[in-house]
């Protein structure tokens, strides 16, 4: 199982690198723009207040970027968009890859149980969703939050960082389960990618329509910035994130014990 976990941390920690690199990359250009911006913040503020309010939810701005908390929010809206489209990568293609290689076969016949395999790719693929959230914190607090003189919560930005963790989590396993269910690899990741748009689209339009009711349709909405930031992490989304995330990983080592390869 040890040595099992190992190799998919070393298989995968260059692709890993990568993405790493991509959020430092968005975090780069948002310091930098809010360099330039800083000084017609107000101005910026202003015009966007104009806009329609589906494209300020589409586009990540929910608070009043003058304010060291709404200007953070944004940023980590764009930052999320990146682990979150890690996370699903990660859930579609941790087992299911291995039949695109044409290693399934050998792996699966190798003298540990299927279980054991698929338990061995999910916890190194947790491992790399932590490590890119913590990367992903770390970034948006050098770049988005010492700025900006750092933000009056001063648990924010553990806490938002751990939920971001928990909505890759939470893809993840979702993702994992549907790649179970699918034949091919090339299903498996158009469902993977139809899974995100639609929890993307039920995110806008919960926060379009105004309607809390909805954040427990999109796992987008269990975390969400602002109310973490202002008010820690609720408990039923994290209850309702740990279910969907565990029952998921069960289901699919279910379906990967007893399918055919």
């Amino acid at each position: 199982m040890k040595a099992l976990v190992k190799n998919e941390l070393r298989l995968t920690r260059k692709l890993l690198l990568i993405w790493m690199g991509i959020v430092l990359i968005l975090c780069g250009f948002a310091y930098f723009e809010y360099l330039s911006l800083k000084e017609s913040l107000n101005e910026l503020t202003g015009l966007i207040s104009n806009f329609p309010k589906i494209l300020k939810a589409m586009f990540g701005v929910s608070g009043d970027l003058t304010s060291a908390l709404g200007w953070y929010g944004c940023m980590y809206y764009w930052a999320t968009m990146l682990t979150n489209s890690y996370a699903v990568y990660l859930g579609v293609s941790c087992v299911a890859k291995e039949q695109a290689q044409g290693t399934a076969e050998y792996l699966f016949t190798k003298p540990v149980g299927r279980n054991k395999v698929v338990c061995a790719k999910a916890v190194a693929c947790v491992c790399n969703l932590l490590a890119l959230a913590v990367f992903s914190g770390l970034c948006n607090y050098f770049t988005a939050i010492l700025p900006l003189g750092g933000l009056e919560q001063r648990e924010a930005v553990f806490t938002t960082t751990l939920g971001l963790f928990l909505t890759g989590l939470t893809l993840f396993a979702i993702t994992l389960l549907a790649s179970s269910l699918t034949r091919t690899y090339k299903g498996a990741v158009r469902i993977g990618a139809g899974i995100l748009l639609l929890f993307y689209g039920i995110s806008i339009t919960a926060e379009y329509l105004e309607a809390p009711m909805l954040y427990c349709l999109t796992p987008l909405k269990f975390f969400d910035v602002y109310t973490v930031a202002i008010s820690g992490i609720q408990f039923s989304f994290l209850l309702l994130a740990m279910i969907i995330a565990i029952g998921s990983v069960i289901t699919a080592q279910r379906v990967w014990m007893l399918r055919e390869i």
